[in-house]
C-alpha cells in the first residue's frame, strides 16, 4: 500500500500530535521524502480512510488501528524512537 497521508494522533489532537507531525516532516526531508502529506489530530479523526498510516502513543494503539495502519510509539515526543521506526516502514537504508 502507498502512504499518500500520514495523521500523529494524540488524546486531544493539540500539543504532542502536531510535535509528532512536525518530526514526521523533519524525517521526511531529512530523507528526500517529498510526496506524502502529514496532520495532526486527535484519537477520534482517526477514521477509516482518514489517512494511509496512523502514528500514535502506545496507549491509543488499538484505537488508531481501526482505522488503519498505525505505528505506535511508547514515547511520544522521543525523535529517535520515531525515527527507528519510520525508517523500518518506508525501508530507508541507513548511511
Amino acid at each position: 500500500m502507498e502512504i499518500k497521508r500520514i495523521l500523529c494522533c494524540c488524546m486531544s489532537g493539540l500539543g504532542s500530535s502536531f510535535l509528532v507531525e512536525m518530526n514526521v516532516k523533519k524525517f521526511f526531508k531529512k530523507n528526500g521524502i517529498t510526496d506524502v502529506e502529514v496532520d495532526h489530530a486527535g484519537v477520534y479523526d482517526a477514521t477509516k480512510g482518514a489517512a494511509d498510516l496512523f502514528i500514535c502513543s502506545a496507549d491509543i494503539k488499538e484505537e488508531c488501528e481501526k482505522a488503519g495502519p498505525t505505528v505506535p510509539l511508547n514515547r511520544l515526543t522521543d525523535y529517535d524512537e520515531l525515527e527507528g521506526k519510520l525508517k523500518e516502514y518506508f525501508e530507508v537504508k541507513t548511511a
